[in-house]
């Protein structure tokens, strides 16, 4: 257990070659990668979306297509099984409407299973159906070639996606979350390929072993933003912190 200023450092966005077509890293290899950083965890984000299920869904078999896509977790919760690291189950769904992309969290395998092709949706009503089920968090909201943000379809933002190879616009999603002081703050790395890894996270008080544990720490407030390569974001995650305490 990796403790960091008193709690523990998880990565809530990552993803794998098994499962991801962008994913450059095997699931061990990004485990690894994270556990030499001293990271305590992190969240496996594989795409699912309308795209990949045209790759996969050859036979309209939803429990087939669950199998490949769960297929990167699996082999990223084997590996950290095996160096007492934890890795947590969650999604990165975009709808037919656009390129947007959603972080979902808060879910195990049987909720995937259990919803085919909810992936399909509009942003708006897969919000409206599921708000109280699960945490949507908008990836990287301003990148370049995003869609206008839906307001009403998340419970929050990134304001700091790591990812190096893309304008991913943290000030114009810092400026979203300051119009929204019910918008949860997230920062993630993004990860795809090597040295991507470990640009930011979050920092838990607790060690968290499943999704939903996650999700309802964001929920309560108990975390915080870490990022040492864009801590002017985190300083103003705190500032914002501060302000709507008093």
């Amino acid at each position: 257990m990796n403790e960091v200023e008193k709690g523990y450092l998880y990565d809530p966005h990552t993803h794998t070659a098994e499962t991801s077509k962008c994913g450059r890293l095997t699931a061990a290899e990004v485990v690894d990668r994270y556990v030499k950083k001293g990271f305590s965890g992190l969240v496996v984000t594989d795409h699912l979306h309308p795209e990949y299920l045209s790759r996969i869904d050859t036979e309209h078999n939803w429990d087939a297509v669950m199998d490949h896509f769960l297929s990167g977790y699996h082999a990223s919760k084997k590996r950290g099984d095996e160096v007492g690291f934890q890795v947590l189950l969650g999604a990165e769904f975009r709808f037919p409407e656009n390129d947007n992309d959603y972080l979902v969290y808060g879910i195990d395998e049987q909720w995937l299973r259990s919803h085919p092709y909810a992936c399909c949706m509009s942003a708006q009503e897969f919000f409206d159906r599921f708000r109280n089920e699960v945490l949507i968090i908008h990836a990287h909201p301003y990148r370049k070639g995003s869609a206008p943000v839906q307001e009403t379809a998340v419970h929050g933002a990134e304001i700091i996606n790591g990812n190096p190879r893309h304008e991913n616009h943290n000030d114009e999603a810092l400026s979203l979350c300051r119009r929204h002081p019910e918008y949860h703050r997230l920062a993630g790395s993004d990860t795809h390929r090597a040295d991507d890894e470990a640009r930011a996270g979050v920092i838990l008080p607790e060690l968290v072993t499943d999704s939903r544990g996650y999700k309802a720490l964001i929920e309560a407030g108990r975390f915080r933003l870490w990022s040492p390569e864009f801590q002017e974001y985190v300083n103003a995650d705190e500032e914002i912190r501060k302000e709507r305490a008093q």
